[in-house]
């Protein structure tokens, strides 16, 4: 079976279905992407695509869209009559547009995460912001092109969550069902030791840790908002640490033009005790799994457009999790239940419900318990992967007779 998947960030989403895939000495598994690192899966062959184009001006190489990197690989695989039975694809960045143009008889499967649409960009922290410009309205039509693009050409596509799915086009939606990654949960479980400790860092001995995690520091994941409400949490919880993981990658340029990280900005305003408030960046696996595991309080204000990652490793590690009230999360948390649900608005508010729920921590036992068996029934890769395959299967089927995992 010849299969190719196309993700700008190997492997992505695509990791599971490429080791199960790259297993069967039978199989052809070819992964097509732009990140040149030395990450290998084994059975599968990596292909760099480069976005420079064969001309140079006088700044240097300029680059091409990525879609037409890709065409490039896929012309040359079809040259030395590779010929896929299955493409999977990650719409969005527009690697996967002109994939029937190459192949038009191989079936198409192709991961969507977000259509962006002017509602949903004003700040979801704030609900007094002003909706977009034009010029932002416009933009993101622009960045739909390539989506929409996929979306008639997929014969078949898929979304992680039902929210997500919702904000695509209704003539679209047939196209679409919900399968969502999995959650490794026996990797991400609880653990009895709960404590927090790295090379550079030991906390093992504090007695309440409020954990806050994000990519990258930003101000669409709540930064801002966190930071403001942590000086009334310290000052009423005397015992309590705080440990913030992320990257501090975002600047912004002030008035005379010089650049800061929002990070330092931030910081200017809101003072803390640095030895109770501590910054990681660039966690291990290892650390960043025993830093939920150590979690007292984990606070999750990522993106307002999709539920990440991180909230439900951080739930299936029994984390009690503090989200704000918008509707991807209370897809996957039920207030009182499984996690608490907070208006997240003001800093005051956020603050307000730190507070009580380090105030009682019996009382949430109960809700970190089903915070994760939620992840375990309904996000688990024992649940996930069986459906995944089976989608995979079928479509690999319509064009090869044989068996596609052995």
């Amino acid at each position: 079976m010849n299969i190719i998947f196309i993700h700008t960030d190997f492997p992505g989403q695509f990791r599971l279905l490429a080791e199960i895939s790259g297993k069967d000495k039978n199989n052809k598994i070819i992964f097509i992407t732009s990140e040149n690192t030395d990450r290998h899966i084994p059975g599968v062959q990596k292909i760099v695509y480069s976005e420079k184009s064969s001309g140079e001006n006088k700044e240097g190489p300029s680059k091409q869209p990525p879609g037409l990197s890709v065409v490039n690989v896929l012309v040359e695989l079809k040259k030395k009559n590779f010929v896929p039975d299955l493409i999977v694809g990650h719409s969005g960045p527009g690697t996967s547009f002109y994939v029937k143009d190459v192949f038009p008889d191989t079936p198409f499967l192709c991961f969507f995460q977000w259509f962006h649409t002017p509602d949903m960009i004003r700040n979801e922290f704030n609900s007094a912001a002003e909706g977009p410009e034009l010029k932002i309205r416009m933009n993101l039509r622009n960045r739909n092109l390539s989506i929409l693009a996929d979306l008639c050409a997929c014969d078949y596509g898929i979304c992680p969550t039902d929210w997500q799915k919702s904000r695509f086009p209704t003539e679209f939606q047939s196209k679409l069902s919900v399968v969502h990654e999995g959650i490794d949960t026996n990797a991400f479980q609880p653990s009895e030791d709960r404590k927090f400790k790295t090379a550079h860092l030991d906390l093992s001995s504090v007695k309440q840790l409020v954990t806050y995690t994000a990519n990258v520091l930003a101000p669409y994941a709540g930064f801002q908002q966190f930071m403001e409400a942590l000086p009334t949490v310290l000052e009423q919880k005397p015992d309590a640490r705080v440990v913030i993981a992320g990257a501090d990658r975002v600047s912004f340029a002030d008035a005379s033009g010089n650049k800061k990280s929002y990070k330092s900005l931030i910081l200017e305003k809101v003072k803390l005790d640095t030895e109770r408030v501590h910054f990681i960046e660039g966690l291990t696996f290892n650390d960043y799994k025993q830093l939920l595991q150590a979690s007292s309080v984990h606070v999750y204000l990522d993106s307002p457009l999709m539920v990440s990652r991180s909230l439900l490793e951080a739930m299936s590690c029994e984390c009690l999790v503090i989200a704000p009230d918008i509707q991807p999360v209370k897809e996957v948390i039920k207030d009182g239940n499984n996690g608490i649900i907070a208006d997240f608005s003001t800093p005051e508010k956020i603050a307000e419900k730190l507070v009580a729920c380090l105030d009682y921590p019996s009382f949430m036992i109960e809700v970190k318990r089903k915070a994760r068996q939620t992840i375990v029934d309904q996000y688990s890769l024992e649940k996930i992967l069986p459906r995944l395959l089976n989608l995979v299967q079928k479509m690999a089927m319509e064009n090869h007779p044989s068996t596609l995992f052995g």
